[in-house]
Formats: structure tokens, sequence, C-alpha cells
């Protein structure tokens, strides 16, 4: 329900969902474009959720987009290695669950940086927990090449 209340009050062109929770998410009727990655909850393997990854790079509006849970880079004990994956992969956002807490921080462009980063930015964010008060949700929007993360909760009306 909670899930269906966001994307009804965002009306998204699109849902990246970082994880965790995977059988709900399945429940959820969406007239728009979902991308999803596997949580380290999401241990299930029923038809639905059996077709995805623990992250995806996703294209949208020309940003490239990693979009992982975070477990596996350890999230929880810096950003470091998830931020490094994402440079890898040449993504201008990272998106990341697991922590459970709205995060966001940009990264570059450095003048004096050289090599894979050099003249770029990464913008990385997670949006938080819609299951668990209080039941935040990022939106990510992208325009003319530009993008703007903000993050909302169900209750700050």
């Amino acid at each position: 329900d909670l899930i269906r209340e966001a994307a009804e009050r965002v009306k998204p062109d699109a849902v990246l969902f970082a994880g965790d929770g995977l059988r709900d998410l399945s429940l959820v009727d969406l007239s728009c474009p979902l991308y999803a990655v596997r949580g380290n909850c999401d241990w299930q393997t029923d038809a639905y959720s059996s077709g995805i990854g623990d992250e995806e790079l996703v294209t949208l509006g020309g940003i490239r987009i990693l979009l992982c849970h975070g477990h596996r880079y350890g999230v929880k004990s810096g950003i470091g290695p998830a931020a490094a994956a994402a440079i890898r992969q040449k993504a201008d956002v990272l998106v990341f669950g697991h922590t459970h807490e709205v995060f966001e921080q940009q990264v570059g462009p450095d003048e004096h940086e050289t090599g894979i980063m050099a003249g770029r930015r990464l913008l990385i964010c997670n949006p938080g927990t819609i299951g668990l008060y209080p039941h935040t949700f990022g939106v990510l929007t992208v325009q003319g090449g530009r993008f703007l993360f903000s993050s909302g909760s169900l209750y700050d009306d």
C-alpha cells in the first residue's frame, strides 16, 4: 500500500527499487517501467524475482544509473566500494538501499582529477525505506542531461 501511495503521489515515469521487499513490490500494479534489484532480504526464488539481479545499470533520460541494494559493497560500513563500482561503470548516479536511511552526496568533478572520474560528477543517493517509519522514498528528476535527487516521506504533508 505504501509503494502504491508514493507512486500515486509522485506519478513517476519509472520506478527504481533498491531491494528488500520484492514480494510486496510484485503486488503493486505500476503504470510505468520498473527497474528492481534484489536486497539481502529478497532470498525467495519465486517466479517474480527469479530474473532480478543484485545490480542493474539503467539509462534514463541519457543519465546512467547504477542501481544496487548495497549489501555486497558493505554500504553500512561506507559507500566507497559502491561508489567505485559506479565510477568503473561510468554511472552518473548511484542509487542504493540496505542502510534504510536517506542519504545524498555528490562526488566530483575535481579539476585536478585524472583518470576515469576526470571531469565527471557522481550523485550517490539512498531513498531510505518506504516499509519502515518514516516511510521515505526518493525522487530522481532527470531533464536535459541534468539530475536532482530529493527525498520525501508519506507523513510530511
